[in-house]
Order: C-alpha cells, then sequence, then structure tokens
C-alpha cells in the first residue's frame, strides 16, 4: 500500500513538473509564440486535463465507494466529462493529436487515479484540489485553442 502511495505522489509530481516545464517555457519567450508553439502548449494543457480527469474519477469513485467527504473533488465527475467531450473537439479543430495525447497519459492518469482512493490526509488535499486544476488548466487550454483561431468554447456562457 505504501508503494501505491508512493507511486501517486511521484506520478503526480511527474505529471505537474512536465506541464508547468512547458508552461513557463512558453511564458519565458519574448517573441511571439508560432502555431506550433501554440498547439504544444495546447497539447500539454490537454494532457494535464486528462490526468486531473482521472484524479477527479478517483476521488470521485473513492467519496462513493467509503463515503469519505475527505475524497470528494470541487469539480463533478459529469462536469468534468462534458468539459473533456468540448476540449477534445475543441483541439482537435485546431490540429491537436487528441488520440496520441490520451494514449501517452491514460495510463498514467489511471494509476495515478487509482492510487488517489487509499485514505490519507495528502490524498484527501489532492482531491480537493483537483477541481482548481482542472479548471484552471481548461482556462490555460481554451486560451491557447483561441490564439490557434479555434472557435469551439470549452468554458460555455451559463448567463
Amino acid at each position: 500500500m505504501k508503494i501505491l502511495i508512493v507511486s501517486a505522489a511521484c506520478i503526480f509530481i511527474a505529471m505537474n513538473a512536465a506541464y508547468m516545464g512547458v508552461v513557463s517555457a512558453a511564458g519565458g519567450s519574448p517573441a511571439p509564440p508560432t502555431p506550433a508553439d501554440l498547439r504544444a502548449q495546447a497539447t500539454s494543457h490537454l494532457k494535464f486535463l486528462y490526468g486531473m480527469y482521472f484524479a477527479i474519477r478517483g476521488c470521485t469513485e473513492a467519496f462513493q465507494e467509503q463515503s469519505e467527504p475527505g475524497f470528494k473533488p470541487t469539480v463533478s465527475l459529469s462536469e468534468a466529462q462534458q468539459v473533456l467531450r468540448a476540449a477534445d473537439a475543441s483541439a482537435r479543430s485546431v490540429g491537436v493529436d487528441v488520440d496520441q495525447a490520451w494514449l501517452e497519459m491514460s495510463s498514467i492518469g489511471q494509476a495515478a487515479g487509482e492510487a488517489l482512493k487509499q485514505k490519507t490526509p495528502d490524498n484527501f488535499r489532492k482531491c480537493q484540489q483537483s477541481g482548481m486544476f482542472f479548471r484552471t488548466t481548461t482556462s490555460r487550454l481554451q486560451m491557447a485553442i483561441a490564439q490557434l483561431q479555434g472557435k469551439i468554447p470549452l468554458i460555455q456562457k451559463d448567463f
């Protein structure tokens, strides 16, 4: 069980480090980003969004199975699925290889989601933060897609 928890922590650290590396590298360039740069940013955001989806799914399942409020994420699983459907369509419309991004992230995300089901204070914190990361990444993905002239919104108007 300790190996599973350590593995989950390592997976999340690696996902976050890889993601933040792309985000910070993109922000440090004084020249305007090329379409290839923007597509790479969008791909990175999409991959991280997939990872956060699996975290939300694992936390939601743990909340339902164990009736432990600490597992409840701030984004519902149905909301995450709805956003991912729009993200897939929008990213695909600007040339992001959505299928490859899914292939690269699905096994890592599934492992992380399963590891989050262990009842620990650290996992409670990660579950509660998953919604914030999901929403922030959704915003960043939408900005990258908008810069690529994408027309399919990820964040729907609710007014």
